[in-house]
Protein backbone atom coordinates (compact mmCIF):
# COMPACT_ATOMS: atom_id res chain seq x y z
CA UNK A 1 0.00 0.00 0.00
CA UNK A 2 2.98 2.27 0.65
CA UNK A 3 4.54 1.62 -2.66
CA UNK A 4 1.29 3.26 -4.27
CA UNK A 5 1.07 5.58 -2.57
CA UNK A 6 4.61 6.73 -3.20
CA UNK A 7 5.61 5.35 -5.57
CA UNK A 8 8.41 2.68 -6.71
CA UNK A 9 12.21 4.13 -8.33
CA UNK A 10 10.22 4.50 -11.42
CA UNK A 11 7.57 5.77 -13.52
CA UNK A 12 6.36 8.18 -10.49
CA UNK A 13 2.91 10.03 -10.85
CA UNK A 14 2.95 14.31 -10.33
CA UNK A 15 1.10 12.91 -7.10
CA UNK A 16 3.69 10.70 -5.87
CA UNK A 17 6.62 13.08 -6.96
CA UNK A 18 4.18 15.56 -4.44
CA UNK A 19 3.77 13.32 -1.66
CA UNK A 20 7.28 11.93 -1.99
CA UNK A 21 8.49 15.81 -2.15
CA UNK A 22 6.55 16.93 0.86
CA UNK A 23 7.88 13.98 3.53
CA UNK A 24 11.50 14.94 2.27
CA UNK A 25 10.69 18.74 3.23
CA UNK A 26 10.14 17.52 6.72
CA UNK A 27 12.96 14.95 6.51
CA UNK A 28 15.25 17.59 5.28
CA UNK A 29 13.80 19.79 8.03
CA UNK A 30 14.74 17.08 11.04
CA UNK A 31 18.17 16.70 9.37
CA UNK A 32 18.61 20.74 9.81
CA UNK A 33 18.04 20.41 13.17
CA UNK A 34 20.10 17.44 14.06
CA UNK A 35 22.94 19.26 11.78
CA UNK A 36 22.63 22.51 13.80
CA UNK A 37 22.28 25.96 12.86
CA UNK A 38 25.52 26.15 12.43
CA UNK A 39 25.84 24.32 9.14
CA UNK A 40 23.03 27.11 7.55
CA UNK A 41 23.71 30.03 9.23
CA UNK A 42 28.04 30.35 9.06
CA UNK A 43 28.73 29.14 5.97
CA UNK A 44 31.82 28.30 5.36
CA UNK A 45 33.12 25.53 3.21
CA UNK A 46 32.82 23.07 5.83
CA UNK A 47 29.28 24.27 6.30
CA UNK A 48 28.73 24.40 2.55
CA UNK A 49 29.72 20.74 2.11
CA UNK A 50 26.45 19.31 3.94
CA UNK A 51 24.39 21.85 2.57
CA UNK A 52 25.36 20.73 -1.02
CA UNK A 53 25.10 17.07 0.05
CA UNK A 54 21.93 17.08 1.77
CA UNK A 55 20.85 18.77 -1.56
CA UNK A 56 22.09 16.14 -4.07
CA UNK A 57 20.97 13.37 -2.39
CA UNK A 58 17.56 14.23 -1.18
CA UNK A 59 17.17 15.47 -4.59
CA UNK A 60 17.06 11.75 -5.59
CA UNK A 61 14.39 10.42 -2.68
CA UNK A 62 11.67 13.13 -4.89
CA UNK A 63 12.17 11.74 -8.55
CA UNK A 64 12.95 8.24 -7.51
CA UNK A 65 16.52 8.08 -8.01
CA UNK A 66 16.73 5.58 -5.04
CA UNK A 67 15.07 3.66 -2.24
CA UNK A 68 13.80 6.81 0.30
CA UNK A 69 15.16 4.69 3.35
CA UNK A 70 18.78 4.51 1.75
CA UNK A 71 19.03 8.16 0.58
CA UNK A 72 17.79 8.70 4.34
CA UNK A 73 20.38 6.58 5.97
CA UNK A 74 22.93 8.38 3.79
CA UNK A 75 22.12 11.68 4.61
CA UNK A 76 21.81 11.04 8.46
CA UNK A 77 25.48 9.91 8.05
CA UNK A 78 27.03 13.32 6.36
CA UNK A 79 24.80 15.22 9.17
CA UNK A 80 26.48 13.01 11.89
CA UNK A 81 29.97 12.99 10.81
CA UNK A 82 29.30 17.17 10.17
CA UNK A 83 28.13 17.16 13.91
CA UNK A 84 31.23 15.24 14.82
CA UNK A 85 33.42 17.13 12.71
CA UNK A 86 32.01 20.19 14.14
CA UNK A 87 32.73 18.20 18.11
CA UNK A 88 36.21 17.48 17.18
CA UNK A 89 37.01 20.80 15.73
CA UNK A 90 36.17 22.50 19.20
CA UNK A 91 38.26 20.48 20.98
CA UNK A 92 41.32 20.50 18.77
CA UNK A 93 42.52 23.17 17.36
CA UNK A 94 44.62 20.95 14.78
CA UNK A 95 41.80 18.77 13.57
CA UNK A 96 39.73 22.53 13.13
CA UNK A 97 42.64 23.61 11.23
CA UNK A 98 42.37 20.95 9.19
CA UNK A 99 38.64 20.76 8.34
CA UNK A 100 38.31 24.01 8.19
CA UNK A 101 41.13 25.74 7.64
CA UNK A 102 43.07 28.73 9.13
CA UNK A 103 42.84 32.54 8.68
CA UNK A 104 45.67 33.73 5.85
CA UNK A 105 46.71 37.69 6.66
CA UNK A 106 46.78 39.33 3.66
CA UNK A 107 47.74 43.05 4.51
CA UNK A 108 49.86 44.11 7.13
CA UNK A 109 51.62 47.47 7.80
CA UNK A 110 50.24 49.41 4.92
CA UNK A 111 51.65 46.48 2.75
CA UNK A 112 49.34 43.99 1.12
CA UNK A 113 51.35 40.45 1.77
CA UNK A 114 51.77 39.67 -2.02
CA UNK A 115 52.75 35.53 -1.10
CA UNK A 116 49.75 35.24 0.91
CA UNK A 117 48.00 36.87 -1.46
CA UNK A 118 48.35 34.81 -4.30
CA UNK A 119 48.28 31.36 -2.06
CA UNK A 120 44.76 32.43 -1.44
CA UNK A 121 44.31 33.40 -4.78
CA UNK A 122 43.22 36.94 -3.63
CA UNK A 123 43.88 39.78 -6.12
CA UNK A 124 44.50 43.41 -5.34
CA UNK A 125 40.74 44.48 -6.45
CA UNK A 126 39.22 41.57 -4.16
CA UNK A 127 41.51 43.05 -1.19
CA UNK A 128 40.05 46.03 -2.19
CA UNK A 129 36.36 45.45 -2.35
CA UNK A 130 36.53 43.11 1.01
CA UNK A 131 38.25 46.36 2.80
CA UNK A 132 35.94 48.71 1.31
CA UNK A 133 32.86 46.51 2.25
CA UNK A 134 33.57 45.87 5.91
CA UNK A 135 35.50 49.44 6.69
CA UNK A 136 33.37 51.53 3.83
CA UNK A 137 36.40 53.35 3.04
CA UNK A 138 39.47 53.40 1.05
CA UNK A 139 41.90 54.89 2.84
CA UNK A 140 44.40 52.35 3.20
CA UNK A 141 46.50 54.28 6.23
CA UNK A 142 43.91 54.02 8.65
CA UNK A 143 44.46 49.55 8.46
CA UNK A 144 46.84 48.21 10.18
CA UNK A 145 45.96 44.47 9.10
CA UNK A 146 43.43 42.62 7.00
CA UNK A 147 43.06 38.85 7.00
CA UNK A 148 41.05 35.98 4.64
CA UNK A 149 39.02 34.47 7.08
CA UNK A 150 38.14 30.46 7.25
CA UNK A 151 34.82 31.37 6.16
CA UNK A 152 36.24 33.37 3.18
CA UNK A 153 35.25 36.71 4.41
CA UNK A 154 37.69 39.32 4.03
CA UNK A 155 38.17 40.98 8.13
CA UNK A 156 39.78 44.33 8.81
CA UNK A 157 42.14 45.89 11.97
CA UNK A 158 42.24 49.42 12.03
CA UNK A 159 44.77 51.42 13.45
CA UNK A 160 44.59 52.89 16.41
Amino acid sequence: MIEQFIGTCTDLSPLQMGIRAFFIFIIAGALIRIAGIRAFGMKSPFDYTIILLLGAILSRAVYGGSSIVSIVTACLVIVLMHRIFGYLSVYSDKFGRLVKGDKIQLYKDGEPLRKNMRKSMITNKDLAEGIRMEVHFENADRIESAYLERSGHISVILKD
